[in-house]
């Protein structure tokens, strides 16, 4: 198992045993590496430069992660490789974190092996400090920040308190429970049937006419809106409460 942090550094932890005899008569020499020890040195470098990647990607900072590397058993009948590895695998996401997947050859594929890389990442995440109530805004004292092993997560994680500043809760939230950004949502700025302003730009110049929200909507969604005035029936991007923009109108 490999241990790394964010300033991509992996530490190898090495278990050693140390034989007390006599002397040896003659210098010994360092045996070459085994294709089971090729294979883990480029899968775990390989694995690591993808971490990396997608840290820097998704914005994580502080993050620390293990690497477990299965390798198949019936690598240990395979010779050494004396060509350089080649190593291919699907694009790293925060969903096959646990179970990362390598096709590792010996130069012009005289071998090659499936590799499975499982990776526990820690990150710290907003978690749930005490129950939330389906629809209850999202505050500061209801979340705390912990680390967190995000591998095995089905959504996005919030990697700050201040993320959830103004949203709801789309269902009951559990303490002891990362935050993710798919269960919040925008509160309600337009009830269907309300009256609604709606603001349109044409060449620079900005009007606001009286309207009808035919469908409830919340922030930078698209709801149909009926003009008072024409009663036509139009779409339009909610920007605010009561107000809706089209044709590039802002609040």
């Amino acid at each position: 198992m490999y241990t790394a942090a964010a300033v991509r550094k992996v530490f190898f932890r090495i278990l050693t045993t140390v034989l007390f005899s006599a002397p040896p008569l003659v210098a010994a020499h360092p045996s070459p590496p085994t294709a089971r020890q090729q294979i883990n040195e480029q899968v775990v470098h390989l694995a690591g430069e993808a971490i990396a990647g997608l840290a820097q990607r998704a914005s994580w900072h502080d993050y620390r992660y293990t690497l477990n590397v299965l390798i198949p058993g019936s690598v240990a009948a395979l010779p050494a490789c004396s060509q350089p590895l080649r190593l291919s695998g699907e694009p790293l996401q925060q969903k096959n974190l646990a179970r990362q997947r390598y096709r590792v050859a010996c130069g012009g594929a005289s071998w090659q092996v499936l590799v499975t890389v499982k990776a526990d990442l820690y990150l710290p995440v907003a978690m749930v400090a005490r129950e939330i109530a389906r629809g209850e805004a999202i505050t500061a004292d209801k979340l705390v920040m912990k680390r967190y092993n995000i591998s095995n997560l089905s959504g996005d994680p919030l990697l700050s308190v201040g993320d959830a500043a103004g949203r709801l809760a789309k269902r009951t939230l559990r303490p002891g429970k990362p935050l993710l950004r798919k269960q919040l949502q925008q509160p309600l700025l337009v009830k269907r049937g309300a009256a609604v302003t709606i603001v349109s730009q044409t060449d620079g110049i900005s009007a606001q006419t009286a309207g009808v929200a035919l469908k409830e909507g919340r922030l930078q969604e698209s709801i149909k809106v009926q003009n008072s005035s024409s009663e036509r029936v139009i779409d339009a991007i909610v920007v605010g409460p009561g107000r809706v923009s089209v044709g590039g109108g802002t609040q």
